[in-house]
């Protein structure tokens, strides 16, 4: 299961021991949740952690099935969490830190836009880090139905994990060539 190459990777496989396995898919799953829910995706997009359980799937050290599941139901959890943030206390965000940072007329065109273009904004918003933390809020503030809401961003979910799980396993053989060329990275 664990390669002796001495790469980052199996340090940090040994650093957890036998208990790496239940805390990835833990944390997958918290990241994925917490980028929209917490707006964490501010400052840490999830993708980097899916890259990374990804490549660690390749290696054969997590199941890359329950790394995609927890990676896609962290991501719609998440979201759902930030609609009801949004829907409850949209008002009050404006005028938190995070909305003087954001600026009331970017708050106002994203409403509108979400009024305009409904799921479709939900379903690309997934796709880019910054709206991906604050879509969810605004949609659930400008009232987009949440039946609307959760079958565009289940879609995005769905798509968002397998593809970046799917790229960190992908990319597995090559990282670990160039880790081979260029010494431990």
């Amino acid at each position: 299961m664990l390669a002796a190459s001495g790469s980052w990777a199996d340090t940090l496989v040994h650093a957890f021991g036998g208990s790496l396995v239940p805390w990835a898919y833990v944390l997958v799953f918290l990241i994925a949740a917490a980028e929209s829910a917490a707006f964490v995706g501010l400052v840490v997009p999830g993708e980097t952690l899916l890259l990374l359980a990804g490549y660690l799937s390749w290696r054969g050290d997590l199941d890359i099935a329950v790394v995609m599941a927890c990676a896609i139901t962290g991501a719609i959890v998440g979201d759902s969490v930030g609609y009801e943030i949004g829907r409850h206390l949209g008002g009050h965000l404006y005028s938190s830190r995070l909305g003087h940072w954001v600026g009331r007329d970017r708050w106002d065109r994203a409403r509108e836009y979400l009024r305009v273009k409904g799921g479709r904004a939900v379903f690309l918003g997934r796709f880019v880090a910054v709206l991906r933390a604050l879509v969810p809020a605004v949609a659930g503030d400008a009232r987009l139905p949440y039946g609307t809401f959760l079958k565009w961003n289940a879609a995005g979910g769905i798509v968002w994990g397998i593809l970046h799980v799917g790229i960190g396993y992908i990319a597995g053989p090559s990282y670990q060539a160039v880790e081979h060329v260029l010494g431990r990275a």
